[in-house]
């Protein structure tokens, strides 16, 4: 697959192969092209920035999806969406978010990342950076469809950016289940009081507003132990569920920032200010994640190192085989 992100160049002494083999190699390794010997850091940077972004983009969404189909035999799955920034250390850009929470700036590259959440088996789907621009209820509306074209999602988890109007709305729009952390507005924060004193239910009718609108949901109320004492967690949902049930099923959300965090393990490292470069190193590093996942099938292993082990071998012996195949014959030996 990463082989055909590269379009083959005329009089080139590196093919497409030998392109995928280092970029493959900078993913597991999280180096950087300028660590590379051959080809040169200047012929892969300048055979990156040739690429077609939007091809790349289509050819690793078909992959994931036959990831999928390989790894689930049914479509009613658990979704999550979140959205993650990766710190930016260079010149403003229009694509960059602010973001105070960042290591050493407050610039960064925001993704909207859709995964499947399953045990042992999370995957991302699809990614894609978003603007300062955007709102996130149209990149909901945008990861639920192409979800639902690919599966019958029966639950979606998101985190409480997604406490809106707005974000209930799209979502009872397609009779999908959903569980949203609560935000503690001051009406929830009297409800989540009158609970813990025993004067309020556990589940309740309640109605999310905003300026001109409003949308009627389920409050779920739970208490966990902590530290710190008893501390109580709302959520809305839109099943037919009591709030212990609704607090487990959301604990699974906690993959997709797990998942995150993996596809460090597999992105190239960079300096570079190219935000295209920056988006095709996401998707590199999620296409090896997902492959990842795809040889454990649901068990613990290989690990990640064992996996990058792995590959390393079958790249350097389908690169052997490659070249023992358009080597000419030897020369038949006089007698």
């Amino acid at each position: 697959m990463f082989s055909s992100l590269f379009d083959p160049a005329p009089n080139s002494v590196y093919g497409s192969f030998d392109l995928a083999q280092a970029v493959m190699e900078m993913g597991m390794d999280e180096a950087s092209a300028e660590r590379q010997s051959r080809p040169s850091p200047d012929v892969i940077l300048r055979r990156l920035h040739e690429i077609d972004e939007e091809k790349s983009r289509k050819r690793v969404e078909e992959l994931n999806e036959q990831i999928l189909e390989m790894l689930f035999p049914s479509e009613e799955l658990t979704i999550a969406i979140d959205f993650t920034t990766l710190p930016y250390y260079g010149e403003e850009d229009p694509m960059l978010v602010s973001d105070s929470r960042l290591p050493g700036t407050n610039l960064g590259l925001k993704f909207a990342v859709l995964s499947v959440v399953e045990k042992g088996k999370t995957i991302t789907l699809k990614a894609r950076q978003v603007s300062p621009f955007e709102s996130e209820v149209s990149v909901l509306e945008e990861l639920l469809e192409y979800a639902e074209d690919l599966l019958n999602p029966d639950l979606v988890l998101l985190d409480r950016g997604f406490y809106s109007v707005e974000a209930v709305r799209e979502l009872k729009s397609r009779d999908i289940g959903f569980i949203i952390p609560a935000k503690k507005t001051n009406p929830v924060r009297d409800i989540c009081k009158k609970y813990k004193k025993g004067k309020a239910p556990a589940e309740t009718s309640y109605t999310i507003s905003s300026v001109k609108e409003e949308e009627t949901v389920r409050l779920l109320i739970t208490e966990k132990e902590t530290k710190n004492g008893t501390e109580t967690h709302p959520f809305i949902t839109n099943l037919d569920t009591d709030p212990d049930e609704a607090s487990e099923n959301y604990s699974w959300r906690w993959r997709i920032e797990t998942n995150i965090r993996e596809l460090e393990k597999f992105k190239p490292f960079t300096t570079s200010q190219s935000m295209k470069l920056r988006r095709l190193y996401f998707l590199i590093a999620m296409t090896l994640y997902n492959l990842w996942i795809l040889t454990r099938n649901g068990s613990e292993r290989p690990r990640a190192h064992e996996f990058k082990d792995w590959l390393e071998i079958e790249l350097i012996t389908h690169k052997v085989l490659k070249n023992d195949r358009t080597k000419p014959p030897p020369f038949p030996t006089l007698a």
